[in-house]
């Protein structure tokens, strides 16, 4: 049994280990398939595990090597080990699913080590106590979710070139973040000379009541803006993920729609409620008014798509504007219903690609202007879609319902009534661009025949959970909700995280 003061490092090596196994494995694909899917089990276990340690026991630390007192160290508190274990689930689905989708050479010789060294990436991002090893993790992030992204499917739509051309824009644009991100630490760290992120809180802290904090430490709040507001496709940094969703294969648009833009609202969360939280109320006007430009524009955007990932992409920019209402809005209501609305948003986002998946499989193409007359053919993806579309609407029973419910309740509770009506009027529009897509590729007129074979039981499995999950979040929300209120109240009070990490010393 692993003590449970390793739980944390575990979710990040487990990973890399795996990741160095399927290199020298990629000449037995059988026992890479069943290998890979066991760590990926093993990954998920050890999360569950550090929600119930973290829930039970308080916030984990954990000190990477002799490194000097506040030097490398592993935090876990409720929205770190809550952001792992979406993480754990996400991409062990997205994995059983691959198998049967991503073609054999690719799924052997690349993708089971880029795919392990993503989790690391993510898990790394979202437990890590210190602002330089966050810069490396998204880079770890970066670099194999690119490789990624450039995987052949087993029937494949989209032209090499597109692949090639959709990447290089992601790469460039997230070379750009980076570069931002660096100034930023470099800034922080030349203020405060520590980049120990609970350090940091406490002496920008002393700084803020003292009045001594320059006016530059304000211009970094901002750059941290522009750096997650990338990572999570806010507007106006959006353009990257409609560009991306139609080249990769869909496992990995679910796992970038599904988790990876939330590292950016994670990196907003950590950051301005525990290094920046005096400067929430200078900040917050400006992330709802971002937030309602991405909703509005995402929705509008995605209106015009015939593409079915393309229409999903803009679907996801969308989606992300209504979490960060949320935290524009700012109050700790509002801040849970984001969280609820941020794991609703991953599971039924990744069900929508899974299942997109399928269609461009059944169908031949990702153009639904030529689909039509599916439901015949493919009524069991027609039915998930539907649950998936329900709730990324916000339609009853689905967990989108419980979650735009609480977020516009939280906002009309804080007096935010004009933001909460233009999001309940882009919300009609989601309810209108998914159920069209729906209609067309469905119900829609066929235009020829369709091929009768059947899907693989490794992709058929994992849209299967995911639907279970979307219903069941709807009818048994009361968990969710209540883990949401208690890592926002968590949030709120930075004192916890500040103590738990400085308490420690390397012995």
């Amino acid at each position: 049994m692993i003590p449970t003061q390793h739980l944390a490092v575990f979710t990040i090596a487990l990973p890399i280990v795996m990741a160095v196994l399927m290199i020298f494995l990629k000449k037995h694909s059988n026992a890479q398939n069943i290998l890979n899917i066991l760590g990926s089990v093993a990954v998920l276990i050890l999360s569950i595990l550090l929600v119930k340690t973290v829930l039970t026991d308080g916030i984990q630390v954990y000190e990477v090597g002799e490194w000097g007192k506040y030097g490398i160290m592993l935090v876990a508190d409720l929205l770190s080990a809550g952001m792992v274990l979406l993480t754990s689930v996400a991409s062990l689905l997205a994995l059983v699913y691959s198998l049967g989708y991503i073609e054999k050479r690719s799924l052997g010789n690349s993708y089971h080590p880029l795919f392990n060294l993503m989790v690391a990436g993510l898990n790394g991002a979202f437990l890590t106590g210190d602002l330089f090893n966050l810069f490396v993790f998204f880079e770890l992030l970066l670099l194999s979710s690119c490789g990624l992204v450039i995987a052949n499917e087993t029937s494949s739509v989209t032209k090499a070139s597109d692949k090639m051309e959709a990447t290089f824009k992601y790469l460039v644009l997230n070379m750009l973040g980076s570069f931002t991100m660096l100034i930023a630490i470099l800034s922080i760290y030349g203020i405060t000379g520590t980049l120990n992120m609970a350090d940091i809180a406490l002496r920008i802290s002393l700084m803020v009541d003292a009045g001594t904090a320059p006016w530059y430490l304000y211009g970094a709040a901002l750059l941290f803006i522009v750096v997650f507001g990338n990572k999570a496709a806010l507007f106006p940094l959006h353009y990257w993920l409609p560009d991306v969703h139609p080249s990769a294969p869909s496992p990995i648009s679910a796992m970038l729609s599904g988790v990876l833009i939330k590292v950016g609202v994670y990196g907003m969360l950590r950051v301005f409620f525990l290094i920046f939280p005096a400067s929430l109320g200078i900040f917050s006007p400006l992330i709802m008014i971002l937030a309602l430009l991405t909703i509005v524009i995402g929705g509008i955007s995605a209106m015009g798509q015939s593409d079915v990932k393309r229409m999903l992409g803009y679907s996801s920019v969308g989606q992300i504007g209504y979490i960060f209402l949320g935290l524009g809005i700012g109050t700790i209501p509002a801040v849970a219903a984001s969280l609820v609305y941020l794991v609703n948003h991953a599971i039924a986002k990744a069900l929508l690609f899974l299942t997109s998946g399928a269609i461009m499989h059944h169908a031949g193409t990702r153009d639904m202007t030529k689909m039509g007359g599916m439901n015949k053919t493919a009524p069991f993806m027609s039915a998930v879609f539907l649950i998936g579309a329900m709730s990324i609407s916000g339609l009853p029973p689905m967990g989108g319902f419980i979650a735009k419910f609480i977020l516009f309740d939280a906002g009309l509770s804080a007096e935010y009534y004009i933001p909460i009506g233009i999001a309940l009027v882009m919300a009609v529009f989601t309810l209108f661009y998914l159920f069209r897509g729906w209609q067309t590729m469905f119900w829609g007129e066929a235009e020829r025949e369709y091929d009768s074979h059947k899907l693989p039981f490794t992709m058929v499995v994992p849209m299967i959970v995911l639907a279970v999950l979307v219903l069941l979040m709807g009818l048994w929300a009361e968990p969710l909700v209540h883990y949401a209120n208690l890592t926002a109240t968590q949030l709120f009070d930075n004192q916890a995280y500040i103590e738990a990490v400085l308490s420690r010393t390397v012995r």
